[in-house]
């Protein structure tokens, strides 16, 4: 690791006054509010990054309110969609930063940050430049659908988006719109389900079908 693999890790726009404060041999420590007040804050290079972009930022992160701090940035950077912040990482090198799916198996050091205490814990100082950074890993959040009807199609076996089909005498048989249009299931009536709590469903449907079936009305 040289000073240049550090300066990678700070905005192109304070790269400057970065290593100008290493040539000068400037104590980082002063740049450091190191009061015990919960409003001491600590200057912190923040490297956002998700599978195909990242942005560094400067910050003054406080020890109380460091993930409020890291949330409202990642929605001012990127405000067209919702993140869920992960701490992140490096791969063999200082430019190299690991890139990972979220799969719910990934190691200790990658984790969904939960309090400003993680947060915290997570910043790190080069030994160079004295200077402090955030390695921030950002992963879509993927919204709810209000047509998911929480329920498999039992001739596709996919998920069922959209209208739902319940056999009218099965106890447990639900299509999705596409089966439905094949005219699969032919020999019983279909009762068409277009969203939870919308379609009125008769009670004998109801109590014919097991209570998972329908939870909500037990």
């Amino acid at each position: 690791m040289d000073i240049l693999d550090e300066l990678e890790l700070v905005s192109a726009e304070h790269r400057q006054e970065v290593e100008n404060e290493y040539k000068a041999q400037k104590n980082y420590d002063e740049a450091i509010v190191t009061s015990a007040s919960e409003n001491s804050k600590k200057l912190v290079y923040v490297t956002f990054y998700t599978h195909s972009d990242k942005k560094i930022v400067q910050m003054y992160l406080s020890e109380k309110h460091a993930l409020e701090q890291i949330s409202e940035k990642v929605a001012e950077l990127l405000p067209t969609i919702q993140w869920r912040v992960f701490s992140g990482k490096f791969g063999n090198s200082l430019k190299t930063i690991h890139v990972l799916r979220f799969s719910g198996t990934q190691s200790q050091a990658d984790f969904e940050f939960t309090s400003s205490h993680q947060v915290c814990n997570s910043i790190k100082r080069t030994p160079i430049c004295k200077f402090y950074y955030l390695l921030v890993r950002l992963e879509r959040l993927h919204p709810v659908r209000f047509d998911d009807q929480e329920a498999n199609c039992d001739e596709c076996h996919q998920k069922i988006f959209g209208h739902r089909y319940k056999c009218t005498e099965c106890a447990d048989f639900d299509i999705c719109q596409k089966c439905e249009a094949k005219s699969l299931h032919p020999e019983h009536a279909m009762l068409r389900i277009v969203r939870k709590g919308t379609t009125r469903i008769p009670n004998y449907i109801t109590s014919n079908a097991p209570r998972y079936v329908f939870p909500s009305v037990y």
